[in-house]
């Protein structure tokens, strides 16, 4: 489940990161700033180190579920604090909702399968 949830942050983030470079998420994110060319950086960051976790996870590395655990707090952190920061309007955040769900059914899961 940690791989899987490892696959759903690339999957989301390829698209949203072509839509960022394009132009064609201004709708939801705005206009092209330099808030957003960060937010950019930090999500292609994201999916980078998802694809090097799935890599370890699939080679057996004994650092792959501490290493996916600690994105995986800092991504809920964060997506967490845009429904304070931003509510619950933005699909956005409404994305961040789901995603934030699937990576905490993902622990929960690993955890109980191991007791």
């Amino acid at each position: 489940m940690l791989i899987t949830a490892l696959y759903l942050n690339i999957a989301i983030l390829v698209p949203v990161v072509f839509g960022l470079l394009t132009g064609e998420a201004d709708a939801v994110f705005g206009q092209d700033t330099t808030a957003r060319r960060i937010l950019t950086c930090v999500y292609i960051s994201i999916a980078a180190v998802s694809m090097g976790l799935i890599a370890l996870h699939l080679s057996g590395h004994k650092w792959a579920v501490p290493m996916t655990f600690a994105l995986f707090s800092v991504q809920i952190t964060y997506k967490l604090a845009t429904v304070i920061a931003i509510g619950v309007a933005s699909p956005v955040v409404l994305t961040n909702l789901a995603v934030v769900g699937l990576q905490i059914a993902a622990i929960v899961a690993w955890s109980v399968a191991r007791g």
